[in-house]
């Protein structure tokens, strides 16, 4: 036959060339086939891999063989010329194999063999064949131009097995943040599970997979959630401990990987996967991880995959570890959300306040001792009658606090209505207050209801009450006094059950004093008085209340503002704050508002900074502002809140499991802590753990007691 004659020095260049630039290694291995084909000017070839788990040799591509024959002729290791080359390592020319006594016949026309040994690191990986119908087909010269190139070959191989790792690794690694936000942002346990299934099978493209708690009340392990089975299937999915494979998967606490499900002795197959797997059930593996906490079993969960020959089954089983525990942890979650609620519902009011947000009473904010000792007064006076006085100046939230008290008393789910006493002209606020009849005056064209009318049953609010004319402070009086009110025009009085609450920035002694404030109102309005700190005097919670503003307009503005730089930061802790926290609201809003960056520097409050008195800087740190520093440039994250956003669980990327888990256990033991008045071997048995293991947490989670 007329063969065309190649460069073997060109072809070894084009090789290499291609080494470096190719994004198609399968396609570069037939490359190279293909040029040992054409070099030798033979008819048939093949490349072919170890398969050292059955110890053969398997044919990645071939040219002119019968593909069929292939499959279903293994050659063993040390069998034939080529299985020879591939236990010794040594290349071999035979010219005539009938005259080989290593020689395996495949094909009845094959007169010459070539085999030179694929080797990476002195390790043999596979060989390439070559094959011609004429005796003496091969020279000493083809020999050591395809055993150049078998070693190129074996390097791609290599090489292409380190990228599908990597692709592999990458997916699982996607996959496992995936998890993580569906985790992270519900508490529904159902919708938990179910989304882990369906992620696991579109990411992963896992065939099947269930996960598989214990039931308590039953003695049984249960199928919880499922991908690709029916819900007759999943009802069918239960086991006795030590059942099949997953009972004792849950009974040894082991995982596991089984190769061929099907011919496996303790797969029951009792909700008819293998039904899904006809075209080759024997070629489907079966991964079980077991779900535990602590020392506990909860259950376990499973995956099957259909191998093909680059499936890292290790690699799918470790995933699978770290999905059960994430299930683990979820579980834990919902557990202690559970525990929480009914401690809620039959726990005193100060356990419920510990089980609030640890800054915020309703829409308060601070830590200062000031706001505490205010915020334990609320809480007392709160579920009262009495009447409140609120005192402070202006900007100090003295409203917010009217607010508290309502919607923490038993009359939170009446009335509360609130009145400017300043805002209103003092011939109409008398009307405003008791109402009027039809006629009564001028412009009274109908009867109206006054706002003590309309909190009957509530709260009112008397805002600026120092400003209230000494005429109209003898009716509120009454009020107070007799619990009645008449309206103007009317002859007739009307009873009222309305809790008063009154506000006011100026001192009402010294209006007493001056006889411009009745001191017989002032004592009966002053049964409980509760004075605001002015923001000045709580610095420590001027990062609590940027942070909560800054998301506030950030979100109402829909700006993209993540943060504030540490220089601004010292600014606005430096400043004074005479319009106290309303004013420090103002400068937030107004800059974000204007805001041009998504960090605000100093320039972005240049307001204020003419304003700032000339002292030393104050020593509150300001990385108590980590929650409105953005880290990295990522979303701030705030895990006490119980939900994540993705853009939060992106900012986590190859630290998900460690942040979330560590906050996770944190917050468990600190909770069990104060449930056991810090006990810890009462607080060990609760959570599960040995005392050991409790110290260690604590340690390792620096919390403190």
């Amino acid at each position: 036959m007329s063969v065309k004659k190649f460069n073997p020095i060109q072809s070894i260049h084009e090789v290499a060339t291609a080494m470096n630039s190719t994004q198609d290694p399968d396609g570069l291995l037939e490359l190279i086939l293909d040029r040992c084909i054409q070099i030798c000017g033979v008819e048939s070839g093949s490349l072919m891999l170890i398969d050292e788990k059955h110890g053969v040799l398997d044919a990645v591509t071939s040219r002119g063989m019968n593909q069929q024959l292939l499959r279903e002729t293994k050659l063993k290791i040390g069998q034939g010329i080529t299985g020879v080359a591939a236990s010794t390592g040594k290349a071999k020319l035979v010219n005539d194999v009938s005259k080989d006594p290593d020689y395996i016949q495949v094909k009845e026309e094959i007169k010459s063999e070539l085999v030179a040994p694929m080797i990476v690191e002195d390790d043999i990986i596979g060989v390439i064949s070559l094959d011609s119908n004429r005796l003496n087909a091969f020279t000493a010269e083809m020999l050591e131009i395809v055993s150049v190139l078998a070693h190129q070959a074996g390097q791609i191989f290599k090489n292409l097995q380190t990228i599908r790792s990597l692709e592999q690794r990458t997916k699982i690694q996607a996959t496992l943040i995936e998890i993580s936000k569906v985790v992270s942002s519900t508490l529904d346990q159902n919708e938990v599970f179910d989304s882990i299934m369906v992620t696991m099978e579109k990411s992963l493209r896992l065939e099947k997979g269930s996960i598989v708690l214990f039931n308590k009340e039953e003695g049984l392990l249960r199928i919880v959630a499922a991908s690709g089975l029916s819900p007759e299937e999943i009802d069918k999915g239960t086991y006795q401990p030590g059942e099949g494979i997953t009972g004792k998967v849950y009974e040894s606490g082991e995982p596991i990987i089984i190769e061929s499900v099907a011919s496996h002795p303790d797969f029951l197959n009792r909700v008819g996967y293998l039904s899904h797997f006809k075209h080759d059930p024997h070629n489907v593996s079966l991964l079980c991880a077991p779900i535990l906490s602590e020392q506990t079993m909860l259950g376990v969960v499973n995956a099957f995959i259909v191998q093909n020959k680059h499936t890292d089954l290790k690699s799918f089983l470790d995933f699978l570890q770290v999905v059960a525990s994430i299930i683990s942890q979820s579980i834990k979650i919902q557990n202690l959300v559970e525990e929480a609620k009914k401690e809620i519902s039959r726990e005193n009011i100060q356990l419920k306040r510990e089980l609030k947000n640890k800054y915020k009473f309703g829409s308060l904010i601070g830590k200062a001792a000031s706001m505490e000792k205010m915020f334990e007064k609320i809480q007392l006076v709160a579920d009262s009658r009495a009447s409140v006085l609120i005192t402070g100046e202006s900007g100090t939230g003295k409203e917010m606090i009217a607010n508290a008290i309502h919607y923490n008393s038993s009359r939170s789910e009446n009335p509360f209505i609130k009145i400017n006493c300043a805002a209103i002209p003092e011939n109409l606020l008398e009307s405003e207050l008791f109402g009027h009849k039809k006629g009564s005056f001028t412009g009274a064209v109908t009867d109206k209801k006054g706002k003590f009318e309309l909190a009957d049953t509530g709260t009112i609010f008397l805002d600026e009450i120092g400003e209230m004319d000494l005429n109209l402070q003898s009716k509120l009086l009454r009020v107070l006094q007799e619990r009645e009110i008449e309206a103007i025009g009317s002859t007739k009085a009307k009873k009222v059950d309305v809790r008063i609450i009154a506000a006011t920035n100026a001192e009402l002694e010294q209006l007493v004093a001056e006889k411009k404030f009745r001191a017989d109102l002032f004592y009966r309005l002053n049964v409980v008085k509760i004075n605001t700190p002015p923001l000045r005097d709580r610095v420590e919670d001027i990062p609590l209340l940027m942070n909560h503003f800054l998301e506030k307009y950030t979100k109402d503005n829909n700006k993209v503002v993540k943060g504030i730089s540490r220089e601004a930061s010292k600014l606005l802790l430096k400043y004074r704050w005479p319009g106290n926290v309303r004013e420090l609201e103002n400068v937030i809003e107004r800059a974000v508002v204007l805001a041009q960056d998504e960090i605000l520097s100093e320039d972005d409050f240049s307001d204020i900074l003419s304003s700032i008195d000339d002292l030393p800087e104050n020593t509150t740190e300001v990385t108590q502002l980590n929650h409105v520093e953005s880290v990295s440039g990522a979303e701030p994250l705030d895990l006490g809140s119980g939900r994540l956003t993705p853009g939060q669980l992106d900012g986590l990327d190859g630290r998900a499991m460690e942040i979330v888990v560590s906050e996770v256990e944190s917050r468990l033991i600190q909770y069990a802590m104060k449930k056991f008045r810090y006990t810890k071997t009462r607080v060990a048995k609760f959570l599960g753990i040995n005392r050991n293991t409790l110290d260690k947490k604590i340690k390792e989670l620096n919390i403190e007691y």
